[in-house]
């Protein structure tokens, strides 16, 4: 079994940590597809051939995948992981920018602060950046809370609080009832909080099951950082989540269309757009 990164300091060096993190993520688009190429390996991590041959090689020798003739597929006998497989397939589109986006949010908080987490494949990407802090994190993800936890390793940083609900399986989202009263219970410094689609009116979403619990997250959190890559903005879907102008942050790609990103600035957001 590969072992992860601790977030726990300078004690483990940089190299081998982001190494640990490319077998991660190879081990998360392997899970989503029958076979993974060197090819495809090399467009979703920006890394070389080389580098990805050699990855490849180590989570084959430690039993995780097994060698095809073009590249890996996972092992049958390799440990489940952590996200549902249309999940991690939604996790690869735009990779580079969600992780990017993902780098730039998790500096808003400061140690201390109690920060919501709402489910989503750019927000579950906090959980690398935020695993090691000392935050209280509230989320409705099992993803999001499971990732924090391998993140962390044997050293903790991030408290976890999870939601109780109806697990949502394409997701890993909990939701219904027993998550409103749940979340009811708390407030909290921050609200991380995913999209289908945001335009200078609103912000929506696709998922209707999870529509009242992310509106009682909104309400219940002092600030709300949007956390969408470049593809969402202009978009609609049919569940509004919130008026765009109650955003106090969004964070986006730098490919994000300049129009509407100067109308929604003009509304008092705080927009945040990372380089790719």
């Amino acid at each position: 079994m590969i072992e992860l990164p601790e977030y726990s300091g300078t004690s483990t060096p940089i190299f081998k940590v982001k190494r640990r993190l490319r077998l991660r993520q190879l081990l998360e688009f392997a899970a989503s597809r029958e076979e993974l190429t060197v090819d495809e390996a090399c467009q979703l991590t920006d890394a070389s051939p080389a580098t990805i041959r050699r990855a490849f090689a180590e989570l084959a020798e430690a039993g995780e995948v097994e060698k095809t003739w073009g590249g890996i597929r996972l092992a049958t006998s390799a440990k489940a992981l952590l996200a549902p497989p249309a999940f991690t397939a939604r996790l690869a589109v735009h990779s580079a920018e969600k992780r990017a986006i993902a780098r730039t949010a998790a500096q808003l908080p400061r140690d201390g602060d109690v920060v919501m987490i709402d489910g989503g494949t750019t927000t579950y990407l906090l959980a690398e950046f935020i695993a090691g802090r000392r935050l209280r994190v509230i989320t409705n993800s099992l993803v999001i809370a499971q990732a924090i936890d391998q993140f962390q390793g044997a050293r903790r940083g991030a408290e976890v609080l999870l939601c109780g609900g109806t697990l949502q399986p394409q997701s890993g989202i909990v939701a219904g009832a027993a998550t409103e009263a749940f979340l009811k219970r708390y407030r909290a410094d921050w609200l991380f909080l995913g999209c289908a689609g945001v335009d200078a009116e609103r912000v929506t979403n696709y998922e209707e099951t999870v529509l009242a619990s992310e509106k009682l997250m909104i309400e219940r959190s002092a600030r709300l950082v949007l956390m969408a890559d470049h593809t969402k903005l202009g978009r609609s879907a049919m569940c509004e989540l919130c008026p765009t102008k109650k955003l106090d942050h969004l964070v986006t790609g730098d490919s994000a269309p300049s129009k509407l990103v100067r109308q929604i600035s003009g509304l008092g957001v705080e927009m945040l757009r990372v380089e790719i």
